[in-house]
């Protein structure tokens, strides 16, 4: 009887810890993703999986293109959601414009952002509100590309790393 009783209440624990686990707070999605990106860009881009006129970028299994009949602006979806890759072949991989335009234009909705600025190149990533409670507008950028989505708050963190991946793979010829 009382093995029974450590059974059930070890088994309690252990749901009990796996569901705090997998439940993380907004705040700690963001600082995590924020700290994904930041190693992200301090790694190698990945290998190029599609090429778009005189574009080349890494896009993750799970994406796929929706609309490219524009090269310097290409819908991508994954499953349901969907992300904007705006791509500026005049700016230089140091370009802060992106950065500027958002601390002038949504500066009041910047929840937090990072930037880093090495090897010639300027980035940075952000999580701005949005008038949902449970979703978050996430931008990424570098140099002159940047994408950006609307994101649910669970997936915040998976997110601005897949971003990343594709934003840090981007190049031109």
């Amino acid at each position: 009887m009382l093995f029974s009783w450590l059974r059930a209440i070890f088994g309690l624990m252990l749901i009990l810890l796996v569901l705090s686990g997998c439940n993380q707070s907004i705040d700690d999605q963001i600082a995590n993703g924020l700290q994904l990106t930041e190693k992200v860009f301090a790694e190698e881009p990945e290998e190029h999986t599609v090429e778009i006129g005189d574009i080349k970028l890494y896009l993750p299994s799970n994406f796929k293109i929706e609309d490219s009949s524009d090269a310097y602006n290409i819908v991508i979806s994954k499953g349901k959601e969907s992300y904007i890759l705006f791509i500026n072949d005049r700016e230089a991989q140091d370009s802060k414009l992106y950065y500027n335009l958002l601390k002038e234009n949504e500066a009041d909705k910047i929840i937090e952002e990072s930037t880093f600025d090495k090897d010639g190149r300027f980035g940075f990533t952000a999580v701005l509100k949005t008038d949902e409670e449970n979703e978050m507008e996430l931008i990424v950028s570098s140099g002159g590309v940047k994408m950006t989505t609307i994101s649910k708050a669970k997936q915040i963190e998976n997110n601005l790393r897949e971003m990343t991946k594709i934003v840090h793979s981007v190049k031109m010829k």
